[in-house]
């Protein structure tokens, strides 16, 4: 460190025979300022993701022009330096901070990028600031390069999650509608936590390309495993004749094609809420619930049922890793897991499938026995998923017997024929435990569901008669504001009776319902209201304008989902 004319102190690297200094010689408090200064504060919302903390001025001068409600994403690539600011500087007001997470290389970096992943959603991008310390980039060079890749990709990730929701809204919320009347003879899958042997190995079944390479060697484990099939590869397995244990599925419009084959219909089925309705009323077996809508967790909570931590990672196959997590299951074992191709073929029985973006989104990872092979975007995705959770997780162990296809790195890899001699040893019946098992709710307490059930009706109702009320009272603000003639008294009035409306809304369970379907139309509108400008008044007409345009959304939503909602609660 060196001192500064202002009192402070410059702090100095040493790195590859050259010196960087981090701060003014003059006034490095002034010139933190001035560096913070750039930035625009008055947005909502705001998080701030940045590289390097250098002595903690300049996150410091951050820090204080930050609201309350922010989020700071501070990322470290030199321990060595941390450790000497650590000892030399006090940045109490930084480590204390209940806004700042903070990450420090070759310590908790997979946590950086984990942590991202999973809390950056579409609001946050637009009002993000991601920001490196002065100098911090021009020395540490590849970790700042690493440091924008891992920021851009959760941005990404979180873009496609937004853009899938948006797109699969009106089907979410059809299906979870009509799915409503499956809750009667089901179970979740908290129930079977402790039932299971943990030292059963769990076998997902993928429908890769390699899946034909082992397929048959799966009849040695019948009874030994719990097979767990993904949708996708049902007709491989029953084309081989192979008896699994249970079928998992997560796709709004997944193809019931999958499960045309009446052979399947009986096997237990774990699944969301949001479901294809088609395939859920064609299978006639026992349904068990990994995950629920908000709405749905809403309404298992209050008769003390809870469902488990879950991360579907995006895909069929990561959604089963996550449920086998949840079972506590200790050995968990994939093949047909390729999350590659295999020449142009890209799923079992040489199925070539196609996706939008395809080819831009290609790229060479390491293959399974050694060299590279092919994958592309989405694989990569779920392929990074893994990684990231198996290196998150203690005392599981996670066997490859693709055979095929991309490395899981942290995976153990082993043939088939290997995992089934050293892990199948024990009889086990799933079908037995299920079968023992009643249904989550008794008679008595489904009665007191299906009124839950029914009060959507009631509900649906409510919102809709307050929000033409918000409407009515946006309207009146806005009308004030643009005659200039606004009181004050009466728009706080007003403003107090829409906040009133908006707390009343967020409680109703039915709103949970709505909130996913009125995405698709309010999005882009949300997106800006983070963006506030220095005029009060226009940041005032904005916000009412966008409430307008959710209240509408709500009562549109209502309209068309009334008939859907009304011939299911005559199921139920």
């Amino acid at each position: 460190e060196l001192d500064t004319r202002d009192g402070n102190k410059a702090l100095v690297i040493e790195k590859d025979n050259n010196e960087y200094r981090l701060n003014s010689l003059y006034k490095p408090l002034k010139e933190a300022e001035k560096w913070a200064d750039q930035y625009e504060f008055q947005n909502l919302n705001i998080s701030v993701i940045m590289f390097g903390t250098g002595n903690g001025l300049f996150i410091s001068e951050m820090l204080k022009r930050l609201k309350q409600d922010a989020k700071v994403y501070l990322y470290e690539p030199d321990i060595s330096v941390f450790l000497y600011i650590l000892n030399n500087v006090d940045i109490s007001n930084i480590i204390c901070d209940a806004r700042v997470n903070l990450f420090i290389k070759n310590i908790n970096q997979d946590r950086f990028k984990l942590l991202l992943q999973k809390e950056t959603d579409w609001m946050m991008i637009t009002s993000q600031i991601i920001c490196n310390h002065p100098v911090y980039d021009k020395i540490y060079t590849d970790e700042f390069e690493e440091f924008l890749n891992i920021v851009y990709s959760a941005n990404n990730l979180a873009k496609v999650n937004i853009d899938t929701e948006r797109y699969l809204a009106d089907t979410l919320v059809n299906n979870t509608i009509k799915n409503l009347k499956f809750i009667k003879e089901s179970n979740y899958v908290s129930e079977f936590i402790g039932k299971i042997p943990e030292e059963l190995p769990a076998i997902i079944v993928a429908a890769g390309p390699s899946l034909d390479k082992n397929i048959d060697e799966l009849k040695r484990a019948e009874g030994k495993a719990f097979i767990f099939a993904t949708d996708t590869s049902v007709k491989y397995l029953l084309k081989h004749d192979i008896k699994f244990d249970a079928i998992i599925t997560i796709d709004a419009k997944k193809a019931i094609g999958h499960l045309k084959d009446e052979r399947c219909h009986n096997i237990p089925l774990f699944c969301v809420i949001e479901a294809r309705n088609q395939m859920m009323e064609m299978h006639k077996g026992r349904k068990i619930w990994f995950r629920g809508s908000v709405y749905m967790y809403g309404l298992y909570n209050k008769f003390n049922r809870f469902f488990p931590s879950y991360n579907s990672g995006g895909s069929v196959s990561t959604a089963a890793f996550s449920v086998c997590l949840s079972m506590n299951f200790k050995n968990i074992v994939f093949i047909g897991q390729d999350l590659a191709y295999d020449g142009e073929v890209t799923h079992a029985g040489g199925v070539v499938k196609k996706i939008i973006g395809e080819k831009k989104g290609k790229e060479q990872v390491d293959a399974i026995d050694g060299g590279k092979v092919w994958s592309r975007y989405d694989w990569l995705i779920y392929l990074e998923w893994l990684e990231n959770s198996i290196r998150d997780i203690k005392g599981i162990n996670v066997i490859d017997a693709t055979e095929g296809g991309a490395l899981i790195h942290g995976s153990k890899v082993m043939k088939l024929s290997e995992v089934i001699d050293q892990y199948c040893n024990n009889k086990f019946s799933f079908s037995n435990l299920l079968g023992s098992m009643p249904y989550t709710f008794t008679d008595d307490e489904y009665s007191k569901v299906r009124e839950e059930l029914l009060d959507i009706r009631k509900e649906f109702s409510d919102i809709k008669n307050k929000s033409k009320e918000g409407i009515k009272l946006a309207n009146r603000i806005i009308k004030s504001i643009n005659n200039k003639n606004n009181t004050g008294k009466n728009e706080s009035k007003d403003l107090k009776r829409i906040d009133k409306i908006n707390k009343f809304l967020e409680k109703q369970a039915a709103y949970d319902i709505l909130d996913i379907y009125i995405s698709n139309i309010v999005v882009k509108d949300l997106v800006t209201v983070n963006n506030l400008s220095e005029d009060q008044d226009e940041n005032m007409k904005k916000t009412l304008e966008i409430s307008i345009t959710i209240y509408k959304a709500l009562m549109d939503g209502i309209e068309k989902l009334t008939p859907v909602l009304e011939e299911t609660l005559e199921q139920i």
